[in-house]
């Protein structure tokens, strides 16, 4: 059943198999040439036993043959060699090897001194230790080519346990372009575990080992109840040693069809490269022009600048998602353009940005340019109190279509000290003011014109952390309190970047929580929390944070759905629990003091020698303030297990536990061994809205590897013997 299941998937995708062999995106080595010397070095010659006849000019060795020139080495039981016609005959089996790269094997040999001409009955050729060649007869010309007759080529083991390569082509003449380090193959056949399944008349592909030549590379097969049965085809094109293209074709049995550019370029600086689509024909919108872009950069400029770039466009909101481009669930694109410096003690930063969403409750027009946005931030040591001084200078303009405009500048001066007392105790201490002013224009809500406000900062934080060795295990306990207090009173202004709250373990001890300059949170307040960790040299670790802010008085700035609201926050907990590299687990919560949950996130993986899986649950309720409207829970977990060394089955799952319903799926399985590798995939897409409505799409990629940049992957061997040197 094995047998004829693997021959279905090669016979539906050998056609183009065979030519997707050549490979991408390396630098080449080119072959070494014999410097002047070693091409007209005489040969040298070691042997058991030598004779020579003066008067026929022949010398014959016997036993142990060995003839030296160049990286050249023959080596066989018995040579005669005529001296007068500068010929050498090899009546038995030899092997002829040129460095690492070629070794053959053959029944016998006729052969010029400069073994780069003659006849070679039998041959068998073995290339880079990966592609074998065996042939009724090789011709050797000028050193540069070989001509083989009747030719099967395999890069699988082949012997009396596998007397049947799982694929191999059979063809009527190979020439093997030694300085091009191309195979020309003429009426080729594919054959899939001895049965034929493919037939090219003219065959070309590269050397193993060559990584950038031109030509296909290994095609995808699919089929979708949206788009049909689908077929992408890349061909690939060197562009000089520091650039490439790679254009993919695309076509779908209902009506589809796509090219896909990829353009990739090293400078002496950095690098760009731009990955586009284009639609010539599409059945599933009204214009049949559809399209997408997307071209990064990053180039290092003198004096230690950086010049970064990202152009993500897409021509409507369903394209990408119609054909599978990009990131999963991929809802925005954004498009900047940013020149940063980054120093010990500094750091600087000008960027300008755009958002194009994909989302359909969202208008672009409503989205703003963000056009200019600097940001700069200098740290000192403080000379006169100790600790260290910072200052935060930013600035940022918002543009949008409705003609309104919202600007930003500010300053930001802060002071901070740590102390560690004789006790154990460590006090820490904090003072900062931060100074604003704003311009609007055209903004709902607000007069046209500027406000400024200055907002003062003040904190002090007491840690006592606590260590105790139970053996060969360490227990660490840290019971924190921080106190912060900043004016209660605040000038209203556009919250531009304020908007979005997270409140996790990791921000509890914050001055201020809101992520942006447009807000800060105000009073006098405490942040209170403790942790918990437990070391063992074995491998096992256990960690646990829980902790909660009071407040003085609740001034209403954060939302029901934050865990920030009242005077008193939610608890916020944090577990953590792993095992080496084999076991780890994390769960953040937020629970107020009846112990209803507002947000429960959980992750497990785990790895064992077979078996690896991921969990993921997410629980959030409704958030005013970071604009969720509805509950978020769902669940994911990915599963990959290796049932032996050739096959891999995968899954990846993902449910929405509020409505019931699936979100997507993914199902893969892989068959590898040393000389091809096939893939077989399954993806779902369910509707949000429509849970009944799936997108379906199945993938087939056939990879034979010792062709092009294909290695063959000793680590999947079959155990038996291969030509080798």
């Amino acid at each position: 059943m094995k047998r004829w299941a693997l021959l279905f998937l090669f016979a539906t995708s050998a056609p183009l198999a065979l030519t997707g062999v050549s490979p991408v995106k390396a630098q080449t080595a080119e072959p070494q040439n014999l410097s002047s010397s070693e091409e007209t070095r005489p040969i040298s010659l070691i042997a058991d036993t030598v004779s020579f006849d003066p008067a026929t000019g022949v010398l014959t060795a016997s036993g142990n043959v060995q003839v030296f020139r160049g990286t050249q080495v023959l080596a066989t039981d018995r040579l005669v060699y005529d001296q007068r016609n500068r010929h050498l005959s090899v009546p038995g089996r030899m092997t002829l090897t040129d460095g690492k790269d070629v070794i053959t094997r053959a029944a016998g040999a006729e052969l010029d001194t400069d073994l780069e001409n003659g006849l070679i009955e039998g041959a068998e050729l073995l290339i880079q230790q990966q592609l074998q060649l065996v042939s009724e007869r090789m011709h050797r010309q000028d050193g540069a080519f070989k001509v083989l007759d009747k030719v099967v080529a395999t890069s699988c083991q082949v012997c009396s346990q596998y007397p049947v390569p799982f694929w191999k082509i059979r063809s009527r003449r190979v020439i093997h372009d030694e300085e091009a380090r191309q195979l020309y193959f003429e009426n080729a056949t594919l054959d899939v575990i001895g049965i034929p399944v493919a037939y090219v008349p003219n065959l070309r592909v590269p050397e193993p080992g060559v990584n950038r030549a031109k030509g296909m590379l290994v095609p995808k097969f699919s089929s979708s109840n949206t788009l049909g049965y689908g077929m992408e085809i890349p061909y690939y094109w060197p562009l000089g040693e520091h650039a490439d293209l790679t254009v993919t074709t695309q076509v779908y049995s209902k009506g589809a069809f796509l090219l896909n550019p990829e353009y990739r370029r090293y400078v002496k600086r950095g690098y760009f490269e731009v990955d586009s689509y284009l639609t010539l024909a599409d059945d599933l919108e009204d214009n049949d022009t559809r399209s997408s872009l997307t071209a990064t950069g990053l180039f290092q400029l003198p004096n230690e600048i950086e010049l970064e770039f990202q152009i993500d466009v897409a021509s409507d909101n369903d394209f990408r998602d119609d054909y599978g481009i990009g990131e999963e669930d991929e809802d925005r694109l954004t498009s900047f353009v940013t020149l940063r410096r980054t120093r010990k003690d500094s750091f600087a930063s000008v960027s300008a940005s755009y958002i194009q969403s994909l989302r359909t409750n969202e208008i672009d027009q409503e989205i703003p340019l963000v056009f200019p946005e600097i940001y700069g931030r200098k740290t000192w040591r403080d000379p006169w109190f100790g600790g260290k001084l910072a200052l935060t200078a930013q600035s940022v303009t918002l543009l949008r279509e409705d003609d309104s405009r919202f600007a930003r500048a500010g300053l930001v001066a802060e002071w901070s000290n740590d102390w560690y007392l004789r006790n154990g105790l460590i006090v820490s201490a904090y003072a900062g003011v931060a100074a604003s002013t704003y311009l609007t224009e055209n903004i709902t809500g607000f007069n046209d014109g500027t406000l400024s406000e200055t907002i003062p900062t003040a904190a002090v934080d007491l840690r006592y952390p606590l260590s105790r060795q139970n053996g060969s295990v360490t227990h660490v306990i840290e019971p924190r309190v921080q106190l912060v207090w900043s004016p209660k009173d605040a000038r209203a202004n556009p919250n531009e970047d304020s908007v979005q709250l997270n409140f996790e373990e990791t921000n509890l001890f914050s001055y201020n929580r809101f992520p942006g300059f447009d807000d800060s949170e105000r009073g006098l307040r405490a942040n209170v929390g403790v942790s918990y960790t437990r070391y063992n040299p074995e491998g096992w670790s256990y960690g646990l944070t829980v902790g909660r802010v009071y407040r003085l008085e609740d001034l209403n700035q954060f939302g029901t759905g934050t865990g920030l609201d009242g005077r008193h926050s939610d608890y916020v907990s944090a577990v953590t629990l792993s095992y080496q590299d084999r076991f780890d687990f994390s769960n953040r919560t937020l629970f107020d003091s009846d112990f209803s949950v507002s947000k429960n996130e959980a992750t497990l993986a785990m790895d064992f020698d077979r078996l690896s899986t991921a969990a993921t649950y997410i629980y959030l309720e409704q958030d005013v303030v970071a604009g969720a409207s509805d509950r978020s829970h769902e669940a994911s977990l990915e599963l990959s297990y290796r049932r032996n060394d050739y096959w891999t089955y995968a899954g990846e799952w993902r449910q929405n536990l509020e409505t019931g319903h699936a979100t997507s799926g993914e199902f893969g399985v892989r068959y590898e061994n040393e000389c091809v590798a096939v893939n077989l995939s399954l993806s779902l897409e369910y509707d949000t809205d429509d849970a009944v409505s799936t997108t379906r799409e199945v993938g087939l990629t056939v990879e034979l590897a010792g062709l092009g940049n294909k290695k063959r992957n000793t680590k999947y061997a079959r155990r038996c013997a291969a030509l080798s040197g």
